[in-house]
């Protein structure tokens, strides 16, 4: 599909491409929209808005890896900064895939993006079927300064605590830095474990 409108007319020209991006994307016609998208990269600055609806129409049809591999490329290649929304919703959707790995590295391009940490996702997911070394590398990732917080250690902890991952909670306190493990917060989580 070719558009070629005046170039005076950019505001419009965009208008048109992403309405037939947004038709694509409504048809399932994602070859389509991936073909369109590429246009637009071409003839104008492609950007965050149109990216989110070309993720969201992958993610709409449980093409979640694929969504997943565009993002990075877009980002990697393009130097496109998507959404943090779009962001966010890659995240969780490829958690609720098993795809610890890849979300991760999102996080981490969030993180070179300079968006907030987005810890919620992670703590649910590797409270319920990480492990400690899983626990270890998240912790490593949100933190926009060199070491992670205080908090971020102490809600890791509590998540193993609340789904009854003992061992793991002491794994991963046994891990932890002596300033975190002789923390008043993590002195009661402790008392908290022997008490239950």
């Amino acid at each position: 599909m070719s558009i070629t409108l005046p170039s005076f007319l950019p505001d419009a020209a965009y208008r048109v491409c992403l309405l037939t991006l947004k038709g694509h994307c409504d048809a399932n016609q994602i070859d389509g929209a991936l073909m369109c998208f590429s246009k637009m990269m071409e003839n104008f600055n492609a950007d965050a808005d149109l990216l989110d609806v070309l993720i969201n129409s992958f993610v709409g049809q449980n093409r979640v890896y694929g969504a997943y591999k565009l993002l990075v490329e877009i980002v990697n290649v393009v130097h496109l900064r998507p959404w943090q929304a779009t962001f966010k919703l890659l995240i969780e959707k490829l958690l609720g895939k098993g795809k610890l790995e890849e979300s991760m590295n999102l996080l981490w391009l969030m993180k070179k993006h300079n968006y907030p940490p987005y810890p919620e996702p992670f703590i649910r997911y590797i409270s319920k079927w990480g492990t400690v070394d899983d626990a270890k590398e998240f912790l490593k990732a949100p933190s926009v300064k060199e070491y992670p917080t205080i908090g971020a250690y102490i809600h890791a902890l509590q998540s193993f605590l609340e789904e009854g991952r003992h061992s793991e909670f002491q794994d991963l306190l046994y891990e932890c830095p002596h300033h975190i493990r002789n923390h008043p917060k993590v002195s009661e989580l402790f008392a908290i474990k022997f008490t239950a």
